[in-house]
């Protein structure tokens, strides 16, 4: 895990601040400080960057992540994205057993905890596995729930269990698809969920359901819609983790409508959600907040709005967490991002060699949304093409052979 210090270092060189002005901002955001102790922060900041102080206070650890904008669990990880595993799937003949059991007469609730741990792991797997496989996958356990209840199988309580658990499966199947590009299939599935939602009365999935909303109109260029979706989600469910998404589709819209300080403004609703909630059980849960997503989301507002400096030091912050100390991805969409952040940065200064050996490599996981990857892909097109017009075509042909090939 990199150091705090370094990352310090490295957004504070991105912010653009000298060492005054960072003693200015995190007096700004300390809730013990006050501007007559400006050059004894100034002299800590030193020792921080140094590397003196291994661990801050918790008053001092608040006032770093806010002073940059994020939430403390995001500048201060306790639990890593790579340290986290994701659920075990069954062995085939415990698998062969559930399947079975799922299939008698009457089901009880110790199969349905089961039941519950492998809907758990679809969605853990969702970063990962190959969208196409996932979602056959999703489609057996949708069929598997609706024969649970309409065959009158499991009690009131397990009918309920059952509903929510096809809730969150429809949701799965509404990404998945959309991934795949198939706009159709992602809305009938999204539609189901918030019909599940519904019956349940459940904000959260709600929430969940209006989210998937804005990141459609955000892929589809329509930000008027992203922000409408984002604020009815934020009223289903103002608190949980998923508003912190919703703040950050508005917080990519506004910045891909220029209004940066309606931007500022978003991104501190994604510090005020995370700061005030748990960090989740499940880290890989797709329906789960990884708190430093916050650097993610920021990343992408920042490119968009033109703040290089920064967007490029988020995005070594995004590369740093989305691998393994082997350099295996755990989050290949989020790197390729990342890597085509990069991509933009070193386009925008000139350097077109670099720019495109980023960009290429971000186009090589085989897993990715192809709408997510349309979306940047051509952020870099557009840089390339300010300077090397050859380069910016052939990129630009790489990328629609590639989404065609998907």
């Amino acid at each position: 895990m990199e150091p705090w210090h370094e990352r310090f270092v490295r957004l504070r060189t991105g912010k653009g601040w000298s060492l005054k002005e960072a003693a200015t901002a995190f007096v700004a955001a300390s809730e013990m400080h006050t501007v007559n102790q400006l050059e004894t922060v100034r002299r800590s900041i030193i020792r921080w960057e140094r590397g003196e102080i291994s661990e801050p206070t918790p008053e001092t650890k608040r006032a770093i992540a806010s002073m940059f904008d994020l939430p403390v669990a995001d500048f201060f990880p306790e639990r890593p994205l790579r340290d986290q595993a994701v659920p075990e799937r069954l062995a085939p003949d415990e698998f062969n057993e559930l399947v079975a059991a799922l299939r008698m007469a009457r089901v009880g609730s110790a199969h349905l905890d089961q039941a519950e741990a492998q809907v758990e792991r679809l969605c853990s797997t969702y970063a990962v596995q190959d969208a196409t496989v996932l979602t056959g996958e999703v489609d057996d356990w949708i069929r598997t729930c609706a024969e649970l209840v309409n065959d009158g199988r499991v009690n009131l309580d397990g009918h309920r269990r059952v509903l929510r658990l096809a809730g969150w499966l429809s949701l799965l199947r509404a990404c998945l698809t959309w991934d795949q590009g198939d706009q159709v299939g992602s809305e009938h599935a999204r539609v189901a969920a918030e019909g599940f939602a519904t019956d349940l009365d459940d904000a959260v999935m709600h929430a969940w359901t209006w989210e998937l909303r804005a990141w459609i109109a955000l892929t589809q260029g329509d930000m008027p819609q992203v922000i409408a979706a984002a604020d009815a989600g934020i009223r289903h469910s103002p608190h949980a983790p998923v508003a912190a998404q919703l703040h950050a589709q508005k917080a990519k819209a506004y910045a891909r409508m220029r209004d940066q300080h309606k931007t500022v403004v978003a991104l501190e609703g994604v510090r005020l959600v995370l700061d005030g909630a748990p960090t989740p059980d499940n880290l890989r849960n797709h329906f789960s907040v990884d708190p430093t997503k916050a650097s993610f989301y920021a990343m992408d507002a920042y490119r968009v709005l033109g703040l290089h400096r920064m967007a490029d030091a988020l995005a070594d912050t995004v590369i740093a967490t989305s691998v393994r100390p082997d350099g295996t991805p755990i989050a290949p969409m989020r790197l390729s991002e990342a890597l085509l952040t990069k991509a933009v940065v070193l386009a925008s200064s000139g350097d077109v060699p670099e720019a495109v050996r980023l960009a290429e490599k971000a186009l090589n996981p085989d897993r990715r949304s192809e709408p997510q990857l349309l979306l940047v892909a051509d952020e870099v097109t557009r840089a390339l093409a300010a300077t090397a017009p050859a380069e910016s075509s052939a990129f630009a042909r790489h990328v629609r052979d590639l989404t065609a090939l998907g």
